[in-house]
């Protein structure tokens, strides 16, 4: 099976060497579509032996005829297959890029961890405060660093994604601001917002640290439901 598996590959790809148009070489879809077909009769008589004399010929004389369009055509895929081949190779490196980034930050905040433990066993065995008060001050200082680092992170691999070194500048979290302007139409009912915000869970941990609200999720499609209804009075 994977025999003639392999042989039917290769015959199909020897035919299309030759056979090669595409569909912008055809004035109707029509005559695209029957040329496929004679292609797909030529793959098959010459994979089960039918009229091999004859579909050669067919072939020999195909070449002849088009062999102009079949040059033209055969550098147009060369250059297709090497632009491919660059995009892939191009893809390849960015995923690398971005793997040895990531194991580059879980090394540091490792390190980080590392650090902050020792400091935390340091200051319970020399500090004059109580254990427990040492722990409080540590955690929440933990949950300020996780906030902050999803933050940075969400934005450092945004901008490792699109090609770009991530910036040294301050980074400005969100802020909602109301829209300026009539939007000719009844305006929301923030006690009706609030009830449909309620069903709103699939807020990520990052969305929360920057600000935004369940709030917001639901009064942007009701305000545009609403505007422009008054258009029609």
């Amino acid at each position: 099976s994977s025999g003639i598996n392999a042989e039917y590959g290769d015959i199909r790809k020897r035919v299309l060497k030759d056979y090669n148009k595409v569909e912008s070489d055809f004035e109707t879809l029509r005559e695209y579509n029957d040329y496929l077909e004679e292609v797909e009769d030529i793959v098959f008589n010459l994979t089960n032996n039918i009229d091999i004399e004859e579909t050669k010929t067919r072939i020999d004389i195909y070449r002849k005829e088009n062999f102009k369009s079949i040059q033209k055509n055969r550098v147009a895929q060369n250059k297709q297959e090497a632009y491919l081949k660059e995009k892939r190779l191009a893809e390849a490196k960015e995923a690398e890029e971005r793997r040895a980034h990531e194991k580059e930050c879980e090394m540091a905040e490792e390190m980080e961890r590392e650090e902050r433990r020792k400091k935390l066993l340091d200051q319970i065995a020399n500090s004059d405060r109580p254990a427990d008060e040492i722990l409080l001050l540590h955690q929440e200082e933990q949950r300020t660093l996780a906030s902050k680092s999803l933050l940075n992170n969400g934005f450092a691999v945004n901008m490792i994604m699109k090609g770009a070194k991530p910036s040294s500048t301050k980074i400005y979290t969100y802020k909602y601001e109301d829209p300026v302007g009539d939007n000719f139409g009844p305006k929301s009912d923030e006690v009706r917002l609030e009830r449909f915000a309620e069903a709103v869970t699939c807020l990520s941990k990052v969305a929360l640290s920057s600000g935004f609200e369940k709030m917001y999720a639901v009064q942007r499609p009701i305000d545009d439901a609403y505007s422009g209804l008054f258009l029609f009075k």
